[in-house]
């Protein structure tokens, strides 16, 4: 199907019934109102003329390092800005070509922290021509005149750690070859920045976005000559966060793997500067390059891209391939990452990997999706199965429809998603869209064998609501072109099924909007062919009650700019007396060269017992 703008959100319902909060999201709540009132009282003291005054610095004479800039730019991108699309996370903001986005009223907080971080810089670079340089030069220069001393919201932690290294990434383009007074009031901007971060970095939001204070404030005073104490008082701080975010598989605690992309490339960048520099790479910082690497290897399909879970996006093309360039220990990716709640399973073309794990915790999950045992899979370079992924640039509506558990490639039950998000707007601007409750238990179990590897797993997201348990299990053939699942609903232990009557449910399988998808006519199989020549067959059957196979619409949001049609395969069903089960089976049907599964034409398989000990 070609790409098609969509201009609003599809009426997925997903219905988020309001349960008594647990006591652990009421203590969380409070202490997110207590964070917000201590930020209120700091911003109001930074914004007098007497703190102002405490970071005047002494002003560099020059950058003594540049440091790296791992992430790719786009050329594409740089002429895209320049002509007035400033697209960026957040929302879409179109201007003059060749004019100011600062200039802009920003539409929400999202998109200004995107435009004040400056990591937009990399794609005039990639340009490389002395237009982008010249409209580079203003833009640095109104900027400067704008926020260059202190800016609330320009300033917070985060975006100041991600601005300088922006800057300084991209120092050839922003300072190289400059006059006297513009090189004089940059060099002095930064250094009253870094002065600034490096007494607010641990006051910033938790998660990713203090970790980039943190390496950012530790980067910067590494560029900038005779910043020694800010060196170690950052890697103090940044050894601290990773102890605490870096869960003991190398993956981040918010469970989502662009994050685990984003600081990666970052230590990557502080590796590199403290190496340059002659000091000795602390050992927090060592074990954690070396265990997230692997990680982000995890989390790559067959397209070099990241998999959509938990706010994730794709990427930009190369962009994972550079930043495992740097890998070391090129350290193989794992099938079970127990600490992250992921599973992986590899065979042939075939790589696809299943959320297993529960909510991060509530600070950390205003990203987090109602996604408990959803799938992706692809095969070679295709995405076969996806889930609908995320999107800001959308708006919050956007948001809210793509991490309900409908968005994503798994069963639910009654149209209600299995994790509850904050959804008013004043109670989401206080506190974000955090998760307020979801799964308290996931249980994982895996058996490899000569024939291939069965992953079992199971949820307690629908016991609060229906005293019900959704369980999943998985089976990918050694060749990678059997792919086997079945989902099964059953009561809670201890409990009943809380209503008598029948429960609608459905089994999503969303599609890459690649795949080209056709329903036969027996109404029971449907063909799906693939861009790389790839065909797959899917056949599902409900045990004990009506079933419907049908194709229905959906959405792509995986790129993270325009949303996308795409397909989705639903198995509809109805679950009598707190139980229903579905088998379901994908089957590689040929490849480019036309060859052909000879098994692919039998009946759908009965998947057999685990029989794990």
């Amino acid at each position: 199907m070609a790409d098609t703008g969509i201009d609003q959100p599809p009426t997925i319902r997903a219905e988020m019934p309001v349960p008594s909060t647990a006591e652990n999201s009421v203590a969380d709540l409070a202490m997110a109102g207590a964070r917000h009132a201590r930020d209120h009282l700091l911003t109001r003291g930074f914004s007098t003329w007497a703190y102002r005054q405490t970071l005047r610095a002494l002003v560099p004479e020059r950058v003594v390092l540049k440091p790296l800039e791992v992430r790719p730019g786009r050329a594409d991108r740089a002429e895209q800005l320049y002509q007035g699309r400033w697209y960026l996370p957040g929302a879409q903001v179109r201007i003059g070509p060749a004019s100011s986005p600062f200039a802009v009223v920003p539409p929400n907080l999202t998109w200004s922290e995107e435009l004040h971080g400056f990591s937009w810089l990399r794609h005039f670079s990639a340009a490389g021509n002395e237009s982008a340089r010249a409209y580079v030069r203003s833009l640095m220069e109104e900027w400067l005149a704008r926020c260059g001393r202190w800016d609330a919201g320009a300033w917070q932690p985060h975006v100041t750690g991600r601005r300088l290294m922006s800057w300084l990434g991209n120092a050839s383009l922003v300072i190289e070859g400059s006059g006297p007074i513009y090189r004089s009031q940059l060099l002095a901007s930064m250094a009253q920045q870094l002065l600034h971060l490096s007494r607010t970095s641990h006051f910033g939001p938790l998660g990713e976005p203090r970790l980039t204070a943190a390496i950012g404030m530790t980067v910067a005073s590494l560029c900038l000559p005779d910043r020694h104490g800010l060196v170690a008082r950052g890697l103090a701080r940044v050894s601290a966060e990773l102890t605490t975010q870096i869960l003991p598989d190398g993956g981040h605690i918010s469970r989502n793997p662009q994050a685990q992309f984003s600081i990666l490339s970052d230590l990557v960048v502080l590796r590199d500067a403290l190496v340059r520099r002659g000091h000795p790479v602390p050992k927090p910082i060592h074990d954690a390059i070396d265990r997230m690497m692997p990680m982000l290897r995890f989390f790559r399909h067959g397209d070099g891209r990241l998999t959509l879970f938990n706010g994730a996006t794709e990427g930009a093309d190369g962009a994972i391939d550079a930043t495992l360039g740097f890998d070391d220990t090129r350290g193989k990716p794992f099938g079970h990452a127990p600490h992250s709640g992921y599973q992986r399973l590899a065979a042939g073309p075939a790589v696809i990997v299943m959320d297993a794990g529960v909510p991060p915790p509530g600070p950390l999950s205003h990203e987090a999706h109602a996604g408990c045992l959803s799938f992706e899979m692809s095969t070679g370079r295709a995405r076969l199965v996806v889930n609908c992924g995320a999107t800001q640039i959308l708006g919050s509506e956007w948001e809210s429809v793509s991490r309900a558990t409908a968005a994503h490639s798994t069963l639910i039950i009654d149209d209600t998603s299995s994790a509850r998000l904050i959804r008013n707007r004043l109670v989401r601007k206080l506190f974000g869209g955090r998760v307020i409750w979801g799964p308290d238990h996931v249980s994982t179990r895996r058996n490899e064998s000569a024939e291939g590897t069965w992953i079992e797993a199971s949820h307690d997201g629908y016991a609060r609501l229906f005293g019900l348990i959704h369980r999943r299990r998985l089976f990918l053939s050694t060749s990678g072109e059997d792919f086997r699942g079945e989902d099964i609903v059953e009561p809670a232990a201890g409990r009943k099924a809380k209503s008598r009557d029948a429960l609608p449910f459905a089994v999503r399988f969303h599609l890459h909007p690649d795949a080209r998808v056709s329903l036969a006519h027996d109404r029971m199989t449907v063909l799906v062919l693939l861009p790389n020549g790839d065909g797959w067959q899917f056949r599902a059957r409900v045990a004990g009650g009506p079933s419907e196979l049908g194709i229905e619409e959906s959405v792509y949001l995986g790129s993270g700019d325009a949303a996308r049609r795409s397909e989705q395969i639903v198995v509809n069903g109805e679950i009598f007396r707190g139980e229903a089960k579905v088998n379901w089976a994908w089957r590689r049907l040929s490849s480019r060269g036309g060859s052909r599964n000879a098994n692919a034409g039998g009946s759908l398989p009965e998947p057999p017992e685990l029989g794990l000990e």
